[in-house]
């Protein structure tokens, strides 16, 4: 993906498809470019962790910074209301600068497409997570609770980023959890679309840099295919998602989503094991290679998990899921082969006969 120069595409509609605009390097230098009276949301623990980004951001005269928590609580109406009344002097033509991780990118992507319908957008992740996933891709949303259950995301926005910061001295403070989640999730992307890719990374592990790349260029190429998922191309991306959401729920966000996505994983390779869909091999040579490589976590989480709630509950989730069809199907990703997804229907009887085994901790 090669960067764009500022203000490129100002000419489409608010939150159109857009080809990634990525421009490396330091937070100071490319910060310098930022309009004067834009509105920054800024993740409070990054702001800590980082205290040169706010005098670099205020050099630039902001409307406003503001400072909210990051995490699965800022998904709410009630931050979006947050950022919204931050930002409800912005005119049309004004700028959203979203930093900090894909909970931030999130509230912010609904915040820009509804500010004097629809102003333009940056996206600054500060997490691996944030860097090779939700800040690409258009895709903005909120939680909601149902019965008691928080669902993820069903009530969002599609509103393209103008521009991707990526500082990579942002990246030196994350924790180990947080790369290994961030590298679960491109993992993900490389085992359901590129095998050759898939085979180099099994040889010899990425570097950062390279892994950041490496997943928004297959990402931006199924994005650009179906920018709105209208046509069904960009459901490969959800490899892992369905029953990684439920984990999410269940653990109440204690666990992260990255880390859900690699528990979803294995899910999704035993359920095509089980369909006949994903061959034996591929589903055990994927599964060893996310233990070796990013370090999934060990299905007894899974079963841990699982035991808190009732098999009721959880069919509560999956069908408040987004993804599911309309006659209460799970629409789910499952492996052909190494680097090649599909999706397939799978009844409730289909996957609860996974339950005992998931329970347990064990492969079926």
């Amino acid at each position: 993906m090669t960067s764009l120069p500022p203000g490129a595409y100002t000419s489409l509609p608010p939150g159109a498809y857009r080809p990634a605009n990525d421009r490396w390097g330091a937070f100071s230098r490319v910060s310098a470019t930022l309009p004067e009276g834009s509105l920054v949301v800024v993740d409070k623990r990054v702001a800590k962790l980082h205290p040169s980004l706010l005098p670099a951001l205020q050099a630039r005269r902001p409307h406003a910074i503001l400072q909210i928590m990051g995490g699965e609580r800022a998904k709410s109406f009630e931050s979006l209301e947050q950022v919204l009344s931050a930002g409800i002097m912005l005119p049309r033509s004004g700028t959203l600068v979203a930093i900090g991780g894909g909970t931030i990118g999130d509230v912010c992507t609904m915040a820009a497409h509804l500010l004097k319908r629809g102003v333009r957008l940056v996206q600054v992740p500060t997490t691996l997570l944030a860097a090779v996933d939700s800040s690409l891709g258009g895709k903005g949303a909120v939680d909601v609770t149902v019965n008691g259950q928080v669902v993820k995301n069903p009530v969002g926005v599609f509103h393209y980023a103008e521009e991707t910061w990526l500082c990579p001295e942002l990246f030196e403070s994350l924790s180990d959890t947080q790369r290994r989640e961030g590298a679960l999730e491109a993992w993900k992307m490389v085992a359901s679309l590129d095998a050759q890719l898939f085979q180099n990374y099994t040889r010899r592990p990425p570097s950062l840099e390279r892994l950041v790349k490496d997943a928004r260029r297959l990402k931006e190429t199924v994005c650009a295919q179906d920018p709105y998922e209208q046509q069904g191309l960009r459901r490969v991306l959800n490899f892992g998602h369905t029953f990684g959401h439920v984990l999410e729920s269940v653990s109440r966000f204690k666990l992260s989503h990255g880390d859900a996505v690699g528990l979803g994983m294995l899910c999704a390779l035993d359920v095509g094991r089980s369909l006949g869909v994903t061959p034996d091999k591929v589903a055990a040579r994927v599964e060893t290679a996310l233990e070796k490589g990013p370090g999934v976590l060990n299905r007894k989480r899974t079963a841990a998990l699982l035991k808190r709630a009732a098999l009721e509950d959880i069919e509560a989730l999956l069908a408040a899921d987004k993804k599911t069809g309309a006659a209460g199907e799970l629409r789910m990703v499952l492996l052909t082969d190494i680097g090649v997804a599909e999706v397939r229907d799978v009844s409730a009887p289909e996957w609860r006969a996974l339950w005992p085994a998931w329970t347990k901790g064990v492969r079926p």
